[in-house]
């Protein structure tokens, strides 16, 4: 007789059958410490029961946690009442919890709890102690194991961001008893050296256990004494350390500490270009108006030029020469023109013109004008004077006109 061959979502629903008649699982209280606690969007919460030899996946739905009453967080001791079922689609079981109690803090959340206080009270997590990250590292410093992802997260975005970032790693324990002390040496090391502008303390997630290296007093102690500014990046970005809060900067994953702790190089240069654009085109315009200025002064130093000023008045003196001669000359033709008419005038009055025309001159032989029949007898000798010469006459007849003696 063959066997019946079964498929693996009847194996796990036959499973899950037998799970939930079961009158223990049906309704089971677990006492255990949370770890992996997770919060979902969807309002579920999903976490890990452990002791000190066994772990169980739990799930809390929406409608449970409504009436939980309190926050819980990853080292709590608690007590859960559920049941035990299977999940069909991946063949896990988990406990579907309904209630939870608070059982008492675990002993290293209680521990986390108390030397964080302490510290807080010491002023270590005070902002105003906290150094600045350099903004344009050129050499960055790690502190995390060389084997881990943690190291190859982070420089694999540091060289994205900035190929020409000089990079350090101090190999160093980040779990386990003697941890402490290797990353301690790490941040002694680079602060000795002082060749780095940046250190990046790091590792990737874990539970509290795994990441309770980061919560111990000498290493907070050694954080906060660093010289060189210090990026705590441990664990995934729910998980908190004391290393995150007395850190200059907490970086929620590794790989976000390489964004914080490296500039991009593309966008500086991109930016930088523009820049110098910017200040090229500043500069050319400064340049025009300082020329067009500088012409503007030439223009008004020339006008200002004593040779010039010489010219202007040498023009002027020129101009008024000019004129003078022109006034000149228009009063000596006026004058002339005066001079004619007078010249004119007199020749009509002149005895020359006169004789001329056909008149003459008499007078005695002493040149005394005679101008009167009275002034001559007969046989006086008389000179007549003509336009071209002299005539010797004898008066013979004298006759007097009408009405005269």
């Amino acid at each position: 007789m063959e066997k019946q061959v079964l498929k693996v979502s009847h194996v796990n629903a036959y499973i899950k059958q037998l799970m939930d008649k079961d009158f223990i699982l049906k309704n089971i209280s677990v006492q255990g410490e949370i770890s992996n606690y997770k919060a979902h969007s969807s309002g579920h919460l999903y976490f890990t029961l452990k002791d000190d030899e066994s772990t169980i996946s739990c799930v809390m739905f929406k409608t449970h946690v409504q009436n939980l009453g309190f926050e819980i967080e990853n080292g709590m001791k608690i007590i859960v009442q559920g049941a035990v079922s299977v999940y069909e689609r991946s063949g896990q079981y988990q406990i579907y919890v309904r209630k939870i109690m608070q059982d008492g803090l675990g002993i290293l959340y209680q521990a986390f709890e108390a030397l964080k206080k302490k510290l807080s009270a010491e002023g270590l997590f005070r902002e105003e102690a906290k150094k600045p990250i350099c903004k344009y590292a050129a050499h960055i410093g790690i502190i995390t194991s060389d084997t881990g992802a943690a190291i190859r997260d982070i420089v694999q975005v540091a060289k994205r961001r900035n190929p020409y970032i000089k990079m350090t790693l101090y190999p160093a324990l980040v779990q386990g008893t003697d941890a402490a002390q290797t990353i301690i040496k790490g941040i002694a090391y680079f602060n000795q050296e002082k060749n780095v502008d940046t250190i990046i303390l790091g590792r990737g997630g874990g539970s509290i256990e795994d990441l309770w290296v980061f919560n111990e007093e000498a290493l907070a102690r050694s954080i906060f004494m660093s010289e060189i500014p210090i990026i705590s990046a441990v664990g995934h970005e729910t998980d908190f350390t004391i290393s995150d809060f007395v850190a200059d900067l907490r970086a929620p994953t590794p790989s976000a500490a390489a964004e914080l702790a490296v500039y991009d190089y593309y966008t500086l240069q991109n930016n930088l270009n523009q820049l110098e654009l910017t200040l090229r085109q500043a500069i050319y315009r400064q340049l025009d108006l300082k020329k067009k200025r500088l012409e503007l002064l030439k223009i008004q130093l020339s006008h200002q030029h004593p040779g010039l000023k010489f010219e202007r008045k040498y023009q002027y003196i020129v101009e008024l020469e000019d004129k003078m001669k022109m006034l000149m000359a228009n009063i000596l033709r006026r004058k002339q023109h005066q001079l004619d008419l007078l010249e004119e005038q007199l020749k009509g009055l002149s005895p020359t013109q006169r004789l001329k025309e056909g008149y003459a001159y008499l007078s005695d032989l002493q040149f005394n004008k005679i101008t009167s029949v009275n002034q001559l007898k007969d046989n006086d000798k008389v000179m007549v004077t003509l336009s071209d010469g002299h005539v010797i006459a004898t008066v013979d007849t004298i006759e007097y006109n009408k009405g005269d003696a």
